[in-house]
């Protein structure tokens, strides 16, 4: 099925098709689950609310977005198109219809409460889809876009915007982790109507990403290449939520893997939710960004440029291009910027200066003079003395223009905003319907 939003009676039984949705008893339509398990979330206003109805408040189907730029919001196409109650991949039943309203019926919020209508609103001016009209699969497809009115500041979203990962594959462990977190505005449960409220739940691990080398799908018929699963997390009126890559979210960078779908349930519990790819619409979601930049009158965001190329030199105090013109080395392998151990992929996070910076780095013999950091522009830097002698790090040499009386370091900058999670198939896909409370039990796949 679909998950339901809180809105509109008509809304509600379109909206089941397709995702995760959940409506509130007062509400008809389906709409998303709450994040089951998790905390009301106060802070993260680039996780938004999105609502359709008659104005800011008045929803009569209720969804999840994330702010992926000043005027740009990301959410799932079953929260704008109708589609079946039940989804069923192997059907060609299972697409989508016409549009639920027009964009001016469409409205988001930054606040954590979407029963107000005065606090952090923003009308929508266009919908964008992924490409097909009606007749397009869901399976797959489920990835939609609100381009509003006028521009959030960057201070009213929380102080980020949400980067989708579309520069690099989800599938890049080297890059991205395979945890994530899950923020919406859906019901907290199964059986519990209460969506409308932000939630948030952390460290959700990725069941499956298909062709992946450590957690792939095996024989699927109710996922697609485009998609993949987390754990149990969300549950109707989350659809259209990301799921954010659990490192960066852990430094404060958003990072997105992509948007909920459906799900499905058991009993008073939200299952196995999936979730459509950003880097399997990489192109797509680029070229939205660009028109949006337009309309809005400021520069793209960086992820709308190619990535720059692989380089393990060292990188700037900003994190940027270093002086020798090398790239920062991607994030958990030596070199990189790191928070904690757990950044690294050596389980190493140390400082060489006085504790301003840390990078990932590895143990080495001092009297080897760097041979065993199997990096040439690295030194080992004696670190302390065990009963097998000195010991030190690896960190980045000094550049030959370096004044001498400096000492050699990497400066940490932002760690490249990329990390990914997993999916499962949900029987409802995140929108939750305000007045007739339209909900599927059954164990079928379903939008949220």
């Amino acid at each position: 099925m679909k998950v339901l939003a809180f809105g509109t009676v008509g809304l509600a039984a379109v909206i089941l098709a397709a995702g995760c949705s959940s409506s509130p008893t007062p509400m008809v339509g389906q709409q998303s689950q709450a994040i089951q398990g998790g905390s009301v979330d106060t802070t993260h206003d680039y996780a938004v609310g999105v609502c359709a109805g008659n104005g800011p408040g008045e929803c009569q189907l209720i969804c999840s977005g994330a702010l992926i730029a000043p005027n740009l919001v990301m959410t799932a196409r079953h929260c704008v198109d109708t589609t079946p109650k039940e989804i069923d991949c192997t059907s060609s039943a299972n697409v989508f219809g016409a549009p639920y309203a027009d964009a001016s019926n469409y409205y988001v919020t930054v606040y954590y409460m979407m029963n107000q209508g005065s606090l952090g609103w923003y009308q929508a001016a266009q919908i964008i889809t992924t490409p097909g009209g009606e007749g397009t699969p869901i399976c797959g497809n489920d990835m939609a876009f609100l381009l509003l009115s006028d521009n959030v500041p960057l201070a009213d979203a929380g102080g980020s915007f949400v980067t989708p990962v579309v520069q690099y594959s989800m599938s890049d462990h080297t890059r991205y982790s395979t945890t994530v977190t899950a923020i919406g505005y859906g019901d907290t449960d199964a059986v519990t109507e209460d969506a409308g409220e932000r939630h948030i739940l952390e460290n959700i691990n990725l069941v499956c990403i298909p062709n992946d080398a450590i957690i792939p799908c095996g024989v699927q018929s109710q996922i697609t290449n485009n998609e993949f699963v987390s754990g149990n997390s969300t549950c109707e009126g989350d659809s259209g939520s990301s799921a954010y890559e659990q490192t960066n979210f852990n430094k404060n960078i958003p990072v997105s893997f992509g948007v909920l779908s459906r799900g499905s349930t058991s009993g008073d519990t939200c299952e196995e939710p999936i979730y459509t790819r950003t880097d399997a619409w990489s192109s797509f979601i680029i070229s939205t960004a660009l028109t949006a930049a337009s309309a809005g009158g400021y520069t793209a965001p960086p992820w709308t440029q190619p990535p720059p190329p692989e380089d393990a030199g060292v990188a700037s105090p900003d994190g940027g291009t270093s002086a020798d013109g090398a790239t920062p080395p991607p994030p958990g392998t030596l070199g990189a910027p790191c928070g904690d151990n757990t950044d690294c992929t050596s389980g190493i996070c140390e400082s060489d200066d006085g504790g301003q910076t840390y990078v990932c780095t590895q143990q080495c013999n001092p009297a080897n003079n760097g041979s065993d950091c199997g990096e040439p522009n690295y030194q080992c830097v004696t670190a302390g003395t065990t009963d097998a002698g000195p010991f030190g790090y690896c960190f980045p040499a000094p550049p030959a223009t370096t004044n001498p009386t400096q000492t050699g370091g990497c400066a940490v900058g932002q760690s490249d905003p990329s990390k990914p999670v997993p999916w499962k198939t949900f029987a409802f896909a995140g929108v939750y319907l305000a007045t007739a409370l339209l909900r599927s039990r059954k164990r079928r796949s379903s939008e949220r």
